[in-house]
């Protein structure tokens, strides 16, 4: 998370001659030691990131794709598709179900989504040896 407060003074060392540190610092490499190499665009530059540092410092903190894709959690069928072809012919119990689901799901909703994949011909729901309920993929 990137700060305003530092941002600035990191500005202030362009007072002294070193310049672009700012941009370094909020994810813009290039620019910052292109600042560096020509001394801020030869002061111009410098002058104009005074006043665009707040937006500088707004899109280094905004979320990157790759970090929201990684937060997009997989619907629910999905999730119960993937565990059943996980684990084959054995199936998979209720529990099972709980367990592996990411975020947690209240029990009401998962046999509901169950009864839908059952519907859809998805899933097929029969007893182990053990007499357990296993969903199983068709």
């Amino acid at each position: 998370m990137r700060r305003l407060d530092l941002s600035y003074l990191l500005w202030c060392l362009s007072l002294v001659g070193i310049c672009g540190v700012q941009r370094i610092y909020n994810r813009r490499p290039l620019s910052g030691v292109l600042y560096l190499l020509s001394f801020g665009l030869l002061g111009i530059g410098t002058v104009v990131d005074l006043f665009l540092i707040p937006s500088l410092v707004r899109h280094a903190n905004a979320p990157t794709l790759l970090d929201q894709a990684r937060a997009a959690v997989e619907p629910i069928d999905r999730q119960l598709l993937l565990l059943a072809r996980s684990k084959g012919s054995a199936g998979f119990s209720l529990n099972d179900a709980v367990l592996a689901l990411d975020p947690a799901v209240e029990l009401a909703e998962l046999r509901r989504v169950l009864d839908d994949l059952q519907q859809h011909e998805l899933l097929l729901i029969s007893n182990d040896a053990q007499g357990r309920v296993v969903y199983r993929e068709p």
